[in-house]
């Protein structure tokens, strides 16, 4: 005989013999009498013994069949014990990461795309094993890291405005204003030594992603932070102003891990996924 005997075969073998009838195997592995009978019948044309007595009723272990019961009895358990341990593996806690909306959105959405784990996303002030935020330069700790910094710089539509006249068109032109960011455009201005010009923006929003999407609409000229742009850059759905309008503030955006999750474990592979998506990201918004 070669080749692996059919492991339902043997299950149905094996549970005749414990349970001590076709009757009582057929309930417990939910199948009929006749088709533990038919994989019995099977098992024993494979290996060319008989494998039951029947005495009256009652089915009776040959020798060759007691002899490889017990060995047979310890490989199943074994097999279970490997179910229940990927299993396990299977449903160990879901990696929780929080992230402001606008991160979640511009980033996260596109670096979990192709992810074969399982997270949850929540917000920045609940409780997660990973948080990816922007804080002030220099909040970088034992377990957190720096992804990269964070850059403004003045987008519109494609062909929308033409500076012409350098930073003095920003007087006569709609400017759109986030809000949510410390700086604003006479902050720009006054980095690029353009003092007591009157920049008044025609709209002001909480929220850097609606203030993308009213310039890509054709608004007005964004003070926009650059690497929550570059897709929309690269796609060419929003142009820079201005060819030096890059600033450089002094802020950056952190990964940070809690302590106690394992280096070797899923947990710390999905950090350096989101690592290496936020280098790819990064040498984008150097090239734009």
């Amino acid at each position: 005989m070669t080749g692996l005997i059919p492991l339902n075969a043997l299950r149905a073998f094996e549970v005749t013999a414990r349970r001590g009838g076709f009757v009582a195997a057929a309930e417990e592995l939910h199948v009929t009498p006749a088709a533990i009978g038919q994989q019995v019948r099977q098992l024993e044309a494979l290996v060319g013994v008989r494998l039951f007595d029947r005495e009256g009723r009652k089915l009776v272990l040959t020798e060759h069949a007691a002899a490889a019961l017990e060995p047979l009895r310890r490989g199943f358990e074994l097999m279970g014990e490997a179910s229940a341990a990927l299993r396990s593996v299977d449903s160990a806690p879901v990696l929780t990461i929080s992230a402001p909306p606008d991160l979640m959105n511009a980033w996260l959405a596109a670096d979990l795309a192709h992810w074969d784990g399982a997270v949850r996303l929540v917000r920045p002030d609940q409780d997660a094993d990973v948080q990816l935020f922007l804080a002030a330069e220099g909040t970088e700790g034992v377990m957190s890291g720096r992804l990269m910094g964070e850059v403004l710089t003045p987008l519109a539509a494609p062909g929308r405005f033409a500076p012409d006249d350098g930073t003095d068109m920003l007087e006569h032109n709609p400017l759109i204003e986030d809000i949510s960011l410390p700086e604003g455009w006479r902050a720009w201005l006054v980095a690029r030594g353009g003092y007591g010009m009157d920049v008044r923006p025609s709209i002001r929003c909480e929220d850097s992603l609606t203030a993308l999407r009213l310039a890509e609409a054709g608004a007005g000229i964004v003070l926009a932070r650059k690497p929550l742009a570059f897709e929309a850059i690269g796609a060419g759905r929003l142009t820079p102003v201005f060819p030096d309008g890059d600033w450089s503030v002094a802020r950056a955006y952190y990964l940070s891990r809690r302590t106690g999750i394992s280096v070797n474990s899923r947990n710390a592979r999905l950090v350096q996924h989101l690592r290496a998506c936020a280098a790819t990201r990064q040498d984008m918004v150097s090239q734009l």
